[in-house]
């Protein structure tokens, strides 16, 4: 059984593994083909700048983009986590007063349909020009899809298993620990890959409308100067972030949610039995 699960694992990170080459040759090979088009068509920077001239600007500068980097990743951290703790918790309240589950949900849906761009002057206007507009605005865009999932997992816990708890007179608390957050944990992790997603969205929306310092601010600052190979530069950091931020909320996943180590260990079984 030791024999099996050391096998399981070993095959895990063996596809992990691939996976991972695999991703990286062909970043490599579109990089080799950007290269090679930009020189062939002799490309001016301003229409398409190399890697190559990206890859310098990101050496030189690198200590000025982590800085700015730093302060956008706080603004999604900060505000990513208020956005999901009060999805999570309206969820809740919401399946314990459905009548509250009746007024809120549709202004909930409809604050969405409102672009955060046209909200974000007001909440400047309302809260001045500092942190609490960003970390509203990406509140705001994290809010939804936790709430949305949290709900929907909620939802989907079984009635016999809830039956069963209720008949051995268990508490609310026990009732949730036992059975709505295990069921609901695939869910939430769905919405909070989501909501991590649109929180990078959220920081730069906050940034372009009124900020010093960041990677919108950058974004904005370099795209009026029409310097490409910087605005290129700034958005390669933007994609590693976001990459990173939704590896993080990924393997916290794997870490907790049953289900996810039950794909894993189907996908093992598969792989094993194709060999």
């Amino acid at each position: 059984m030791m024999r099996g699960m050391m096998g399981g694992h070993h095959m895990g990170a063996m596809m992990w593994g691939m996976g991972l080459l695999g991703l990286f040759g062909l970043v490599v090979l579109i990089l080799l083909f950007w290269e090679a088009a930009v020189r062939w068509f002799s490309l001016p920077a301003i229409i398409l700048p190399s890697p190559s001239a990206i890859a310098i600007y990101l050496y030189e500068n690198f200590p000025k983009l982590v800085g700015h980097a730093w302060v956008t990743t706080y603004e999604i951290l900060v505000g990513f986590s208020i956005g999901a703790v009060l999805g999570i918790f309206i969820a809740q309240a919401m399946m314990e007063f459905p009548l509250l589950r009746g007024s809120v949900y549709p202004l909930v849906i409809a604050s969405q349909t409102i672009p955060k761009i046209a909200i974000a002057p007001l909440l400047i206007i309302w809260f001045g020009v500092g942190l609490a507009p960003k970390l509203i605005t990406v509140a705001l865009l994290a809010f939804f899809p936790v709430l949305i999932n949290t709900v929907v997992g909620f939802e989907s816990a079984d009635r016999g298993h809830l039956d069963l708890m209720r008949s051995v007179h268990a508490g609310k608390r026990q009732i949730y620990w036992n059975i709505y957050f295990p069921t609901a944990l695939p869910y939430i992790f769905a919405g909070l890959k989501l909501a991590i997603t649109v929180s990078v969205i959220g920081a730069l929306v906050g940034e372009w409308v009124a900020s010093t310092k960041g990677l919108g601010y950058l974004l904005l600052f370099y795209t009026q100067y029409l310097d490409m190979v910087a605005t290129f530069a700034v958005l390669i950091v933007l994609v590693v972030l976001g990459v990173a931020l939704f590896s993080i909320i990924a393997q916290a996943e794997r870490a907790v949610s049953w289900e996810s180590r039950v794909r894993s260990k189907s996908r093992v079984e598969t792989a094993e039995a194709n060999l």
